[in-house]
């Protein structure tokens, strides 16, 4: 993971979400789409990025909301954490792994909640799980 900054910040077209995904894929923050600007609709803003993740880079965002007592079930899963923003009544996503990893804003300041909805990306082709994390089979 390669921290990556926001640089959009209104509330109909700010983009941390699209940071969060530049910064897990190691990628310049301009080689993601911004499609928060394109729609506030979160089920066409999620397919949206399902779209250009499975075209770009083989992977599918899975997002859902949990209790925070749950949150462990994600233990050492690096993925997008949402929660109300410490400045003012909107979401913000920052990269979770065990907790918050990097805040997209500058200011740093993470979330002024628990986060409850969180995103993991999965590989469309699970060979590229055994490619990446190795395997547990015997015989390698």
């Amino acid at each position: 993971m390669i921290p990556v900054e926001q640089i959009v910040f209104n509330n109909q077209e700010g983009d941390c979400f699209r940071a969060c995904i530049a910064s897990i894929f190691e990628l310049p923050i301009d080689a993601v789409p911004n499609f928060w600007e394109q729609t506030q609709d979160m089920y066409k803003f999620f397919d949206l990025n399902n779209k250009w993740l499975a075209e770009h880079l083989g992977y599918k965002c899975v997002t859902w909301e949990m209790k925070p007592d749950d949150v462990e079930v994600l233990n050492d899963i690096l993925c997008v954490a949402c929660a109300e923003s410490p400045r003012g009544n909107v979401d913000h996503a920052v990269v979770w792994l065990n907790g918050l990893l990097h805040d997209p804003h500058p200011s740093k300041s993470g979330l002024a909640k628990d986060p409850t909805t969180f995103t993991v990306f999965i590989p469309l082709d699970p060979r590229r799980l055994i490619n990446e994390f190795g395997s547990n089979s015997p015989d390698n």
